[in-house]
């Protein structure tokens, strides 16, 4: 497979570039302050993902068509998400002069109004070019390619080219909260991708909104009758609902006891401002500004306990290689097993899932790949955890917004890459099971203190860490929008090239991982040839 010059003239044509409206407008002015939570990620890079479909059996419609049939249902499903046609903006004095957090300075909050709503940008991209070329088939990936060096994949190729509001902390003003695009290709396949501030939506939220997206486009086509199955995906948009979780009240002094417990859970609290950490980025201040108050001002304010960010163990500059490992629900059964007979004494009553079991396998691979052998430096895994189901009142799956945080798990650098995968296994279920509804409840109260959300970031990269997010059981695979009843060709929960990236998904109902992996092009080399990496293909293991 040859490599493809991304955005290459020759190949790479944008037919229509332009913004969507919900099909209903609002009538009056609606302004929403997004949770706390959601604020912490501010700073994340866009949710975003792409799928690819092959041709379809039955050709229905041209390009053309293709594109006014997706156009249209595109706004009608924004008006069940008017929030992702919006306006976001930081919070003023004005707008936070009566919350329950009065003095939190900044904070992103959503906008729109009938004069003002921005609409999402939309582009239609005609690639001359067949899928075949660009990406293997679901079959060679679940064959012959389990291991596919992605980095030649021209992932910017499939994404909208607008920028959208909070890729940096300083774009907010005029700048689409959402960005979605269509591409066909030369064979008659397809692809649609999207992408949302992170304020705005997590995995959950991306792949909720693309269904409902999908449904009302096989409405259109007939090949979905009524809407009752619409009804199961119409969006809840309320995020005082996890700001309530934590007990906030206007008024209301910090509650020492739920600090306490807060900072007693296994998060990283490292300080983006923190300009005297060795090895800090000028960027990064840059960037940071935008959530800091003037400098007289932080000069009388105390700052909440933070750590430096360990700079000097990400090199940046170094060239990062992008895998897509499969791993098969046969080798998952056997990881998980394996990872439960192996469970330390004191983990033994920890019941091991197939995620646990298959990141302790990867993160095992990881550091030994590290050249961590040997070394007693502490390495790190930092997993995204979601809060749907981990708040006293679990909110519903169709929840909008990035209800989550970030818990970690620490062992030195030699244990890391040397010891039986139920250690890696049990310590993340361990680590998983802190996170209580009262755990959470107190980090939420913890996080409204802070003068700036944005401020601490839960997770690192580099060599010493690796940054971890599943979208185990969102069906991202499943999104149809021709009524097929297909699985895509490829899904691609879209990550940025950094050393320590790793996402997992699941390919529609086959039981199969399919790990997204970015780490030093060295360490990957060595990974992919580590014996190691399918240990448990086998039933002899």
């Amino acid at each position: 497979m040859a490599p493809i010059l991304a955005a290459d003239p020759a190949i790479h044509h944008i037919e229509v570039n332009r913004r969507v409206f919900p099909k209903r407008q609002v009538k009056s002015p609606t302004t929403s302050k997004l949770s706390v939570i959601d604020a912490t990620v501010a700073r994340f890079t866009p949710t975003a993902a792409i799928w690819l479909y092959d041709k379809p059996k039955i050709t229905r419609q041209s390009p053309n068509d293709l594109f006014n049939t997706i156009t249209h249902a595109l706004s009608q499903t924004l008006v069940d998400y008017p929030h992702f046609a919006g306006q976001i903006q930081w919070a003023t004095e004005d707008l936070v002069k009566d919350d329950v957090v009065p003095d939190i300075s900044v904070g992103p909050w959503w906008f729109t109004a009938p004069l003002m709503i921005l609409g999402s940008s939309w582009s239609f991209v005609k690639y001359d070019v067949n899928l075949d070329c660009v990406i293997p088939s679901r079959d060679e990936r679940a064959a012959q390619l389990k291991e596919w060096i992605a980095s030649g994949f021209p992932q910017s190729d499939f994404l909208p080219p607008t920028k959208i509001a909070l890729m940096s902390l300083d774009a907010i003003d005029g700048f689409p909260a959402m960005a979605v695009q269509l591409t066909t290709f030369k064979c008659g396949g397809f692809g649609i991708s999207a992408k949302i501030s992170h304020t705005l939506a997590d995995a959950i939220t991306l792949v909720n909104f693309m269904h409902s997206w999908a449904a009302r486009s096989r409405m259109i086509l007939g090949e979905e009758a009524g809407s009752s199955g619409l009804e199961l995906l119409k969006p809840v948009f309320d995020p005082s609902q996890l700001d309530k979780v934590a007990g906030l009240r206007h008024g209301s002094s910090p509650d020492p006891e739920k600090i306490a417990k807060a900072r007693s859970l296994p998060m990283h609290r490292f300080d983006w401002w923190a300009e005297e950490a060795p090895g800090f980025p000028v960027a990064v201040k840059i960037n940071s500004q935008a959530t800091m108050p003037p400098p007289d001002e932080l000069s009388r304010i105390e700052l909440s306990p933070s750590t430096f960010p360990p700079w000097e163990t990400w090199d940046m500059g170094a060239t990062v290689d992008h895998a897509q490992i499969r791993f098969t629900a046969d080798e998952l059964a056997r990881m998980k097993d394996a990872a439960q007979a192996s469970l330390p004494d004191n983990l033994k009553s920890l019941r091991i899932s197939r995620l646990d079991a298959a990141l302790g396998h990867i993160w095992t691979l990881i550091n030994r790949a590290r050249g961590h052998q040997g070394h007693e430096e502490s390495v790190y895994m930092d997993i995204t955890l979601g809060l749907r189901n981990r708040v006293s009142l679990p909110l519903p799956g169709n929840f909008v917004g990035s209800p989550l945080l970030l818990g970690y798990i620490e062992k030195t650098g030699d244990d890391a890459a040397t010891q039986e995968l139920g250690s890696a296994a049990g310590a993340i279920r361990q680590m998983m099971s802190r996170f209580t509804p009262d755990a959470v409840a107190a980090y939420i109260h913890d996080a409204a203190q802070e003068v700036s959300p944005q401020r601490l970031w839960q997770a690192f990269l580099g060599s010493h860490h690796t940054l971890v997010t599943s979208w185990v059981k969102a069906r991202t695979y499943e999104v149809d929008f021709l009524g097929t009843g297909d699985l895509a060709r490829y899904a691609q929960g879209v990550m940025p090239k950094i050393d320590g990236l790793v996402q997992v998904m699941d390919v529609g109902d086959t039981g199969d991982f399919d790990v997204s992996l970015c780490i030093k092009q060295d360490a990957m080399d060595r990974l992919l040839k580590d014996s190691l990496l399918r240990r448990y293909a086998g039933s002899d293991f």
